[in-house]
């Protein structure tokens, strides 16, 4: 009985009743709305003051009583809470230029639940909202949840209100993107391709060894297929001179686009024809493209309307992931955990990106072989991006680089133009739901899966895949904001709009933070190494430094055409779900009851990280003789290096999701190892593997 009424007690102190019982000193300074510093064209739209704000769900919050109080604010760009308590910011976690730390992009907002009378209804901008509201719960489409409760009712209508009339914008110009006139001056890398011109496809069509395709350009807004087509895109030449008149069989005209080549066989993405009518008009292209492969083999079809999920599947089983990620008490964590992996199969999310490893492996192979293969979906946008991306990062290992993945990403995603703003709900339309599917997570999930099967192989790490997915949500960055490029252009010449692209990370982060993008155990395929390696051939390897599967013998089998792109550096991934892995640094950061304290895959990085650095002082110190730290003295300098340091480096509360959760670490500690962990990936790899 005692349990029982102590449970009941629990369930009666909710997150909404703990307001008026903890009170802080009212002779701390309180924040004003003065303390947060807007962004150019960023204007306040509303303010309350007296707002609790539970930054975490930890286990020690049996009834929920505890809090932050400050000032919640809501700008035409985000919805800002600012703490009464000046806190002393220690340790490290990302910094984002834009948005601090208890910031969320308005684009990122999802869903809006308000507490009324402890009961929780949801918030949209055609439900009515309530003048007594005691609190709001805010699920993001990053996996985050935000929980405010409010001294003050009046304030917290006033904040529902200008929620749901600024974080659900029903028109593209209403975007905070075109009131954002900062000055920009592009710094991306010139080995980043981004596919909006015509010798950017060239330069594409000789890297690949292939000339039996052509270019072809939109020229005006005047033809008909100007806003559905890409400005610039690749077909055979067979096709060349009857593409306008077969091109409207096919929907959105999407007849065949080539996207890549690996010696003899290609890879293409089509659509799926309007009606039977133009049954001939598909067989008679499918047998275009058959002649135009040099070796005339029967193509490979895979049809992935019936292979993959639909969109609408990938949105249900995204939905049903973060519902099981966003818990509001830890009540309800400790409710999950004895079903979790009950819980977590009937999401399907696994099965979903099982399913397209699986074809897009099956696409590989056949293309190891010599066969085209030929992907075909409704309009070719949406789920043939991620399945043309993963068979291209399996075969290329170009694309497992950080400018490759960048270029890859602007050629498969934005240049053949997947509907970004339908897809990530960038503006509300309560008659098109079912047009929102996270596609983009999918593919970026199954590519977590490769880093975690293939180590070595990436040179971007799972925190630059991380931010990718947050930085979708950010308007600021037309990347990912916009269904086609009619649509971009059309801004930039109606609103303005200063196109500022994504992989200009300077924008964003710190050159420390961009270090934490990166993978200390990638070896450049094109480097050279001149250097012989120090490590004995039988040594132990570390984690991530396993051998890449070796395709010799299947090479053998199958000899296809030379030409820049290697031919023995392929993967083979394993696809079953009993392989798979639940990407928690994505998912469960905004979870620290699910954090590892003092642990998890961080410190395994940067323990790697400061090995490697000292194996490079070490291999520099036998080629010169002198200590590269430049604390070489009169002593012999490989005695100074093997000598231990002074000065411990300890990574003590470095946590399993940093750099997304709050670490109390020594930040020049941690800015040193970065550092000289950089210079190590900037000289090439120090770690010689022979296939």
């Amino acid at each position: 009985m005692l349990n029982r009424k102590s449970e009941m007690a629990k369930k009666r102190n909710t997150f909404t009743s703990y307001l008026n019982s903890k009170n802080l000193n009212d002779s701390e300074p309180k924040a004003t709305i003065e303390d947060l510093k807007l962004l150019p064209g960023e204007l306040q739209v509303a303010s309350t003051a007296s707002v609790l704000y539970p930054p975490t769900v930890k286990i020690t919050d049996t009834n929920e009583n505890e809090g932050i109080e400050g000032v919640l604010i809501v700008t035409n760009f985000r919805l800002s809470f600012i703490s009464d308590h000046k806190e002393k910011v220690t340790g490290s976690y990302q910094e984002n230029m834009f948005l601090g730390r208890n910031d969320v992009c308005l684009n990122n907002i999802d869903l809006i639940y308000q507490i009324v009378d402890k009961k929780k209804r949801k918030l949209l901008p055609q439900q009515k909202i309530s003048s007594r509201i005691e609190a709001l719960h805010i699920v993001c489409k990053n996996f985050r949840l935000l929980k405010f409760s409010f001294k003050s009712k009046e304030g917290g209508k006033n904040i529902a209100h200008t929620l749901a009339l600024f974080a659900y914008p029903s028109r593209s110009d209403l975007s905070f993107g075109n009131l954002f006139k900062e000055n920009y001056y592009n710094t991306i890398k010139m080995t980043v391709t981004m596919f909006n011109t015509k010798n950017d496809w060239t330069r594409e069509l000789i890297r690949c060894g292939t000339s039996e395709w052509t270019e072809l350009k939109v020229m005006s807004a005047e033809t008909f297929n100007s806003k559905i087509l890409p400005k610039h895109f690749v077909i055979p030449k067979t096709l060349e001179s009857m593409f306008d008149t077969y091109s409207r069989a096919f929907t959105d005209c999407r007849i065949c686009f080539w996207t890549y080549s690996f010696g003899k066989a290609s890879l293409l993405r089509i659509g799926e024809v309007k009606s039977i009518e133009n049954s001939y008009i598909y067989n008679t292209t499918l047998e275009k493209i058959r002649l135009n492969d040099p070796m005339k083999q029967p193509l490979e079809l895979l049809n992935l309307c019936d292979l993959l999920p639909s969109i609408q599947d990938v949105q249900r089983g995204y939905t049903r992931l973060r519902e099981l990620c966003t818990p509001e008490n830890p009540r309800q964590v400790l409710l999950q955990e004895s079903k979790y992996l009950q819980l977590l199969d009937k999401t399907c999310w696994l099965l979903y990106v099982s399913l397209a490893l699986k074809e897009s492996t099956r696409a590989a192979q056949c293309m190891l072989k010599g066969k085209t293969v030929v992907l075909q979906e409704n309009t070719g946008r949406d789920l043939c991006c991620v399945i043309s991306s993963l068979t291209q990062i399996i075969l290329d290992p170009f694309f497992r680089s950080i400018d490759g993945f960048q270029s890859l990403i602007q050629k498969e995603w934005v240049s053949l133009e997947h509907p970004f703003s339908d897809r990530l709900g960038h503006l509300y339309n309560p008659d098109g739901a079912d047009k929102e599917s996270p596609i983009l997570l999918l593919f970026l999930d199954c590519v977590w899966q490769l880093l975690q099967q293939f180590p070595a192989e990436f040179e971007y790490s799972e925190t630059y895949l991380t931010t990718i997915w947050d930085s979708a949500f950010i308007p600021i960055f037309d990347t990912f904001q916009f269904n086609s490029e009619f649509d971009r252009q059309l801004a930039v010449k109606e609103q303005q709009l200063t196109l500022r692209s994504l992989w200009d990370w300077s924008e964003q982060f710190s050159e420390r933070d961009k270090m934490l993008f990166t993978n200390p155990f990638y070896t450049k395929k094109e480097s050279v190494i001149v250097r012989k390696s120090v490590i004995p051939p039988n040594a132990i390897p570390l984690h991530g430094l396993q051998k890449s599967f070796s395709s010799s013998r299947l090479l053998r089998d199958h000899p296809l055409q030379t030409d820049s792109i290697p031919k023995d550096k392929f993967l083979q991934p394993k696809w079953e779900i009993s392989s798979l892995g639940v990407w928690q640094q994505c998912y469960y950061r905004w979870i620290p009851l699910f954090e590892i304290k003092n642990g998890g895959f961080p410190h395994i990085d940067l323990h790697n990280r400061l090995l490697l650095s000292n194996i490079y002082k070490l291999q520099k110190t036998l080629e010169t003789g002198c200590d590269p730290s430049g604390d070489d003295d009169d002593d012999d300098t490989i005695d100074v290096m093997l000598r231990p340091r002074n000065k411990e480096i300890n990574f003590q509360d470095v946590n399993s999701f940093f750099p997304f959760s709050s670490n109390e670490n020594n930040s020049d500690q941690l800015n040193e190892i970065l550092i000289s962990s950089n210079d190590v990936l900037m000289d090439g790899s120090i770690m010689e593997r022979n296939d």
